[in-house]
């Protein structure tokens, strides 16, 4: 038996009600607009394509083994970053971004000394 005042038969309130449940999915991401596909596409093509691809094509063209290397974990941990974007994950996210970030930035240091 249902109670009118939006609680179960148990007294409990209820925010949901059991008849509207196809309707329960516009509460999800639709609410606060907050579309992360789109970024974490960016993500990946910037980091991946333009950024560490120029990375690696220097310390091959250098002879820095070490550098590409470390290009290429930056890569990789760009990539896995982008990924956890899609599945909404900040946290992951941001520490994959500061290890690429790390990567990089000592990609950068083999290639320059």
């Amino acid at each position: 038996m249902r109670e009118s005042m939006g609680q179960d038969e148990y007294g409990s309130a209820n925010p949901f009600d059991p008849d509207d449940l196809p309707n329960l999915n516009a509460i999800g991401p639709g609410i606060g607009n907050n579309d992360f596909e789109k970024y974490a596409v960016a993500v990946i093509i910037v980091f991946g394509a333009l950024i560490i691809g120029g990375l690696m094509a220097a310390s091959m063209t250098f002879g820095h083994r070490n550098g590409f290397l470390f290009a290429l974990g930056g890569a990789t941990s760009a990539w896995i970053s982008g990924n956890a974007l899609l599945l909404d994950r900040p946290r992951i996210y941001a520490l994959f971004v500061g290890i690429a970030a790390l990567m990089l930035i000592a990609s950068t240091i083999t290639l320059v000394t």
